[in-house]
């Protein structure tokens, strides 16, 4: 619960948001995030992770209103309780911090506001790689999702192709994914290609060929990775997109993309995949694992 000072402070925030006071949303999201490491620190997991989802739900009001500096306070907070988070070695909490990046991030890239929209994709994206490189599977998956999240919101922009973020999505997971095939983290190289594979859809949805092409790419280099660690599902995941990919684009007529894709799956034909029942169950654990987190964490 909280106590009746927080309360307070929690409703600044929205007031602040509400009223169009940048300056109120940060005194809130200040102390707030002083309460929140404070909580952490002393092991309070639970009031820890209140604190949060109050942070995150001012940072997504202030990206609804078109707050960019409120909603950059946001993630600055975040960012700080991130790293209390990491020390404390408090996974569910590290999850519940990246995950909330995803949702600020998503609704800045909805609401057109660029700067919001890449520094949530590069915090993302920075955070991805340290937990891969640590082996920390769960985290690597949450970043997965945050990225994708952002990343189909842009593509789904008025003027998508003046955005460098869905760029930068796409290199964030590519390199995850890279690095998750590298050290084994067969989930989490799984659940960056799931995400690759909605984005290309969404990108897909508006004819934006370029940016299929760049993620039909990024999955045909993260199954090298992922073949020379033997990681059958891995690979059937990103064999199955690039169909996908190349199917839908050439319904469409992007000539250039299904091309690209298809020569991607051609590289295929001299693995020996057992495209069975529990490989595709074991993908579609991983994607109903994926979809059970984000929605939890909105």
């Amino acid at each position: 619960m909280f106590s009746e000072d927080e309360d307070k402070v929690v409703s600044l925030g929205f007031t602040s948001v509400n009223e169009g006071l940048e300056e109120g949303v940060s005194q809130a999201l200040n102390i707030l995030t002083e309460i929140g490491t404070g909580y952490l620190s002393e092991g309070k997991e639970q009031e820890a992770e209140k604190t949060i989802i109050s942070i995150k739900e001012i940072g997504k009001a202030a990206a609804v209103q078109g707050m960019e500096e409120a909603a950059i306070s946001a993630i600055r907070s975040l960012e700080r309780l991130l790293q209390c988070s990491t020390q404390q070695n408090m996974q569910s909490i590290t999850v519940r911090v990246l995950l909330s990046f995803g949702a600020i991030g998503k609704i800045a890239a909805e609401q057109q506001m660029e700067m919001v929209a890449r520094l949530a994709a590069s915090v993302l994206g920075k955070s991805g790689n340290t937990a891969a490189l640590l082996n920390q599977e769960r985290e690597t998956i949450a970043v997965a999702i945050g990225l994708g999240e952002i990343g189909k919101a842009v593509a789904r922009m008025e003027f998508p192709d003046n955005s460098e973020n869905a760029a930068i999505c796409i290199s964030c997971l590519g390199d995850i994914g890279k690095l998750t095939a590298q050290k084994s983290l067969e989930e989490a190289a799984v659940g960056v290609k799931l995400m690759l594979q909605e984005m290309a859809a969404a990108a897909m949805q508006e004819n934006l060929q370029d940016t299929v092409r760049k993620i039909a790419s990024s999955i045909e280099d993260i199954r090298k990775n992922a073949e020379e660690e033997n990681m059958e599902n891995a690979i059937l995941q990103a064999a199955s997109a690039l169909q996908t990919i190349m199917s839908n684009t050439e319904n469409k007529y992007l000539n250039d993309t299904s091309i690209a894709a298809k020569l991607a799956l051609e590289s295929f034909n001299e693995l020996n995949i057992i495209n069975g029942e529990a490989n595709i169950k074991k993908i579609e654990a991983i994607r109903e694992m994926m979809r059970t987190l984000w929605i939890d964490s909105k």
